[in-house]
């Protein structure tokens, strides 16, 4: 284990300075290799940027993701990632989507899987502390505070738990995808004889909600069609 976090840490100051030198391709490559043997936010951040500057925007969207899903308040990576947006072709809206599914998918990603399921748990534990200390404190005001913030801990505990699982199922269902290929039409059916319903471009983030064979089922926006899965790669 030992032996290899010092391969990693010197293949990872080997793509730093192949970045640094403007060989992006090759910089690109060792980062892959390090996210292979051990994933972590900081690799994919920089994958991110030696795609940017190949131009490889899909790619480098799609590493950002990546890097958020482990990190998310990594602000450098929120900030790249805002910036690979804005050269999108496509600027779909979903006016369909109630703003408090936003607001509540936004408070979700605050956090990542780990911290939820420790948040849910302490306060959970609080809970049960301040509801010891409601039933046998011989104390008025005591009881009453611990009754009362045992109940808050409580509702924050359950609202934990809940946006952990709600984490756990999108990163084990993997629905949240990143159109790769230049110019996609979405057909009607899951088959090139179908008919085109609509145009995305690279870099679009799409929710695919079916797959048959090698075709998927997306939905973007208000837009729902059919692609080949190898159009797309999920984050």
């Amino acid at each position: 284990m030992k032996l290899l976090f010092i391969i990693l840490t010197i293949l990872f100051a080997d793509a730093n300075a192949q970045y640094a030198e403007g060989n992006y391709a090759e910089a690109a490559l060792q980062y892959e290799q390090i996210i292979a043997e051990q994933p972590s936010a900081e690799a994919y951040y920089n994958l991110g940027n030696a795609y940017f500057k190949q131009g490889e925007l899909a790619q480098s969207i799609l590493a950002y993701e990546r890097a958020l899903r482990i990190e998310p308040s990594y602000k450098d990576a929120k900030h790249n990632l805002l910036f690979a947006q804005s050269r999108i072709v496509d600027n779909i809206e979903d006016t369909q989507s109630f703003f408090l599914s936003n607001w509540l998918k936004t408070i979700r990603n605050a956090l990542g899987l780990p911290a939820w399921i420790g948040l849910s748990i302490a306060l959970f534990i609080y809970t049960l502390i301040g509801l010891f200390l409601f039933a046998f404190s011989q104390t008025v005001w005591l009881r009453k505070t611990a009754f009362y913030t045992s109940m808050v801990a409580l509702i924050i505990s359950v609202i934990a738990c809940v946006n952990a699982g709600s984490l756990h199922k999108r990163d084990t269902q993997r629905a949240e995808a990143i159109i790769t290929q230049g110019i996609v039409n979405a057909k009607s059916s899951p088959d090139r004889s179908g008919t085109d319903l609509f145009t995305i471009h690279e870099g679009t983030k799409v929710e695919i909600t079916e797959t048959i064979g090698d075709w998927c089922c997306i939905h973007v926006g208000n837009y729902i069609g059919w692609m080949p899965l190898a159009y797309l790669e999920r984050i």
